[in-house]
């Protein structure tokens, strides 16, 4: 196949811990991803957001989160009309413009109330996958109070329990309870696929698709969103990735981390399946496939939400938190068309999500740059990470600064549902920057009450075991760290350097928080009844027209 631009599959993982990859210490057996890992271009300082909206919002649009509204907790709720706003261009209308055929398989959750906001009015020809945070594997269904999706009492008729559960009188014939189905075929539910697990369905669709790219002679973009290794934790049908797992894991919480084990086991060869179909098409030596983890890993934490058994080692923290071990991304690029002297190297340079949508249309595609939207965040970083002699030079980064979530208090509030929580209003600011080498976080760094939590500390690999941070740590408000000598956050520096807590506090508010930069508030993020999937056949479907 010849073509003028290259093939692009941007490969989004779903909660991918920190230490859930081999070449990133993890007992999980990722062979795939190690090898593919070790012979591309590994970014060792790739930087998301503590949450899966808000990063995945950002990576479409090439927009910080907090300039289109993106940035709360929780951003997208079954139900809301919260969604990436429709004034901002998305990665497929840009690949669409320069003649890529764009298409968008597995999880979207930004935005779904309306036909307009589904990958299909985004500039995706086609899609399959589910448009809520996270589905089951088997039925694709989630109730409409799942736990840690909770509606906030919005479609609920009765609350049992502390766990904020849901329960409905009407059954739904999908899963348990009041369930909502979410497996579409680009606008419509694809109820063929109930009973089958997920991820093989989303392997036939690629399969498909690089085939008829084939036949089609047209450069391909694939928007490729993973649902693992994302809750429930369900094992795979094949046996042999829970064999695999087998003495691999330990400690108390033996079960989660081994059948985690088992799911990382089953995207590692969904990850060798991508480069297997491509390959069998005739496409691998003319594509990129860029991989990155839409935050950090779910540690073992309950209190009101599934427990799931991720290590972010020796990275402090969890999803969900702004400590590096939620918002350091695994990710590394990989494909035939990566230039020679790029293989097999790896870039300490300062790259965040915003980054990926600039840095795939100009530096990979050859798109020019004024064709690109005008108000990009983000930067082309394409020519700094290939180039072998500067690869590990930090100080030729186009970034010295990133802004990893911007959110506070009056605005969390403004959005809806102020932070369920926390105890007082200072604690709801969710906000953290980076200048190298400094990191500073204002507030709590986590959504959850500060001390009452898991998602503070350090999970082991070994023996999957927790450390809690030292003193009293968990219950500062304010965190300055060092990353350059102090990357796994053991020592909060506020108190000993008050002049750079007060001038990067001043850079948030006088910058970032600042509306003539493009700064928006979070969006609304109440559930709509209307969206109350038993109104909709019970499915997850759009509902404003």
């Amino acid at each position: 196949m010849t073509v003028t631009r290259p093939n692009v599959v941007l490969l989004v993982l779903d909660d991918i811990g920190w230490a859930d990859v081999g070449f990133h210490g993890s007992n999980f057996p990722t062979p795939n991803i190690d090898a593919l890992a070790k012979e591309g271009i590994t970014l060792n300082r790739m930087y998301a957001m503590p949450l899966c909206s808000p990063t995945r919002s950002s990576i479409l649009t090439g927009r910080y989160a907090f300039n289109i509204g993106m940035q709360h907790f929780t951003t997208v709720s079954p139900g809301s009309t919260a969604g990436i706003p429709t004034d901002t261009a998305t990665i497929a209308e840009v690949m669409a413009n320069a003649g890529y055929d764009a298409h968008a398989i597995g999880k979207w959750h930004v935005g779904s109330s309306s036909p307009k906001q589904i990958p299909t009015g985004r500039g995706f020809l086609s899609y399959l996958g589910y448009l809520q945070g996270q589905t089951d594997y088997y039925n694709h269904s989630i109730p409409t109070c799942a736990p840690g999706m909770c509606l906030y009492r919005a479609n609920c008729e009765k609350f049992a329990g502390d766990k904020r559960t849901c329960v409905e009188a009407d059954p739904s014939p999908y899963g348990v309870g009041a369930a909502g189905y979410d497996l579409w075929q680009d606008s419509s539910p694809f109820i063929d696929a109930f009973g089958e697990y997920s991820v093989d369905k989303y392997q036939e669709r690629f399969t498909q698709l690089v085939q008829n790219a084939e036949l089609a002679k047209k450069p391909l973009f694939v928007y490729f969103a993973q649902q693992l290794l994302h809750l429930p934790l369900q094992l795979p049908p094949e046996s042999k990735h829970a064999e695999a797992c087998r003495g691999v894991t330990g400690g108390t919480e033996q079960v989660n981390r081994t059948v985690l084990c088992a799911m990382a086991s089953r995207l590692d060869q969904a990850v060798g399946d991508v480069v297997d179909s491509l390959k069998n098409a005739g496409l691998w030596n003319n594509t990129v496939v860029w991989a990155i983890s839409d935050n950090g890993g779910m540690v073992h934490f309950q209190d009101g939400f599934p427990a799931s058994a991720s290590s972010n080692w020796p990275l402090r923290g969890s999803k969900a938190t702004l400590f590096e071990g939620g918002v350091r991304s695994v990710s590394f690029l990989f494909g035939g068309a990566l230039p020679p002297q790029a293989r097999g190297t790896q870039s300490s340079s300062l790259i965040h999500v915003s980054d990926v949508l600039p840095t795939i249309a100009s530096g990979i595609a050859g798109i020019a740059e004024g064709d690109l939207p005008n108000n990009l965040d983000g930067f082309n970083v394409w020519e700094e990470v290939i180039m072998s002699e500067a690869v590990n030079a930090r100080v030729a980064s186009k970034r010295n600064e990133i802004p990893l979530n911007i959110a506070i208090n009056r605005d969390l509030n403004f959005a809806g549902v102020p932070n369920p929580f926390v105890a007082n209003a200072s604690q709801a600011n969710y906000t953290a920057l980076i200048r190298w080498p400094w990191k500073l976080i204002l507030g709590t760094p986590h959504f959850v009450n500060p001390g009452l939590d898991k998602l503070g500390g350090w999970w082991t690999v070994e023996n999957y075991t927790y450390i809690p941070p030292p003193g009293h740590d968990a219950d500062e408000l304010v965190f300055l760290f060092n990353l350059e000598t102090d990357e796994t956050e053991h020592e909060n520096v506020a108190k000993d350097y008050p002049d750079v807590v007060a001038n990067m506090t001043k850079r948030v508010y006088r910058r970032w928080l600042s509306k003539e930069n493009g700064y928006r508030p979070p969006q609304l993020n109440i559930p709509r009844p209307r969206g109350n999937p038993k109104l909709h056949n019970w499915t997850w479907a759009p509902f404003v027209f």
